[in-house]
């Protein structure tokens, strides 16, 4: 006899199954078990890669045809216009993995798996612990300097003068330098080491009075406020700097306002002064035909580098565009890979640019050498 805290185990009823699992059905227990929490790390693990796709495309011109309400992304006020045709696209890429926007390791793996789309470090696009915030304005002010470099580059490639005061307001800081943990876009500075500085050639004297590697505490103003931050001068090519683009001050001769939204960064530029170029000259540019193109450009109309080329070509082709407008220096990116039924010309300036495309306008894009003919 036994007590009720040591009842012996009854012997199954007829027709019930065993409690225990045979070998084949744990490891099938276990398998399902490691599948779903796989699924679930896939989803919930962040990976510090962003991820690159072709993105939307906009025409710059659009608007400015025959019989066009003459409301399109640029609007020129204070100077004729002509209405033109054709299609000049800026090209955009698809970012995720940014601050906000971490990618998850499901994502990188699908990333790798499409050939559309590139995969690269985070820090190669965003500086370790920026927030989202930060992201946006910076992607913010280099779209806005962005616009107003392409309308000094396109007056002035139209021999308009465009009068500039370089300022002591700081417009970018460079990311390899000590002032970039101090300074930020916008700060207005008025002093070097406590002596004020009233304009740019004074503040540009005053750093390069000191050594390279220098702590230098700096006065200025941000967000209206007054402060002092303390930082290092850099030795540069026998110079000393700060390692800071300065704002420059234009007074344009008439007023030209290019509207976009939902679109960062600077790689728009080229394409924006082309669309300048397009409305303030008689006839169309493009000869009626499809142009797409990236590009960043300075004020003296230099296209510079940007990232994600082949995601912009491919959503260029996607969209129908037959050309596409590609900074020189990046044609090893889509030399061997470029779509069928697009040509990529390499452009250095906006001049370039602007000789490229009345080309394709006259006919004579054949003729033209491709990022194929610069690669071999």
């Amino acid at each position: 006899m036994s007590s009720a805290s040591s009842a012996e185990p009854r012997p199954p009823s007829p027709g019930s199954r065993p409690t225990s699992l045979s070998p084949r059905g744990a490891l099938l227990v276990v398998s399902s078990f490691a599948a779903v929490l796989g699924a679930a790390l896939l989803g919930v693990v962040h990976v510090p890669y962003v991820a690159l796709s072709p993105g939307p495309v906009t025409d710059v011109i659009a608007g400015s045809g025959e019989g066009e309400d003459g409301e399109g992304l640029i609007t020129v006020a204070g100077a004729p216009t002509y209405p033109t045709r054709g299609r000049l696209d800026l090209t955009t890429v698809s970012l995720r993995g940014g601050p906000g926007l971490e990618m998850t390791l499901g994502e990188l793996l699908t990333g790798w798996l499409d050939p559309a789309v590139n995969v690269v470090p985070r820090a190669l696009y965003f500086p370790e612990r920026q927030s989202q915030q930060e992201a946006d304005a910076r992607s913010a002010a280099e779209m806005t300097g962005s616009q107003t470099n392409a309308k000094v580059a396109a007056l002035t490639e139209l021999g308009i003068d465009v009068p500039a005061t370089t300022t002591t307001r700081v417009e970018s800081v460079a990311a390899d330098v000590p002032a970039a943990a101090a300074l930020r876009p916008g700060d207005v500075l008025t002093a070097v080491g406590g002596v004020p500085v009233a304009d740019f050639a004074a503040l540009q004297a005053a750093v390069q009075a000191l050594p390279g590697g220098e702590e230098v505490t700096l006065g200025l103003t941000r967000g209206g406020e007054a402060r002092t931050v303390t930082t290092r001068t850099v030795a540069a090519e026998g110079r000393t700097l700060l390692g800071i683009t300065p704002h420059v001050d234009y007074e344009f001769p008439f007023s030209i306002d290019i509207a976009i939204d939902d679109v960062g960064g600077p790689s728009a530029g080229t394409m924006f002064a082309l669309g300048i170029v397009d409305e303030l000259t008689p006839g169309a540019m493009t000869g009626g035909e499809h142009v797409a193109g990236t590009g960043s450009i300075t004020a003296d109309g230099t296209v510079q580098q940007i990232g994600g080329l082949r995601q912009k070509v491919l959503g260029a082709r996607a969209d129908g565009a037959e050309w596409f407008l590609a900074p020189r220096a990046e044609c090893a990116q889509v030399a061997g890979a470029t779509p069928e039924g697009i040509a990529v010309l390499p452009v250095s300036t906006l001049h370039e640019a602007r000789e490229a495309v009345e080309a394709i306008g006259a006919g004579e894009g054949g003729t033209l050498p491709t990022c194929d003919d610069v690669a071999r």
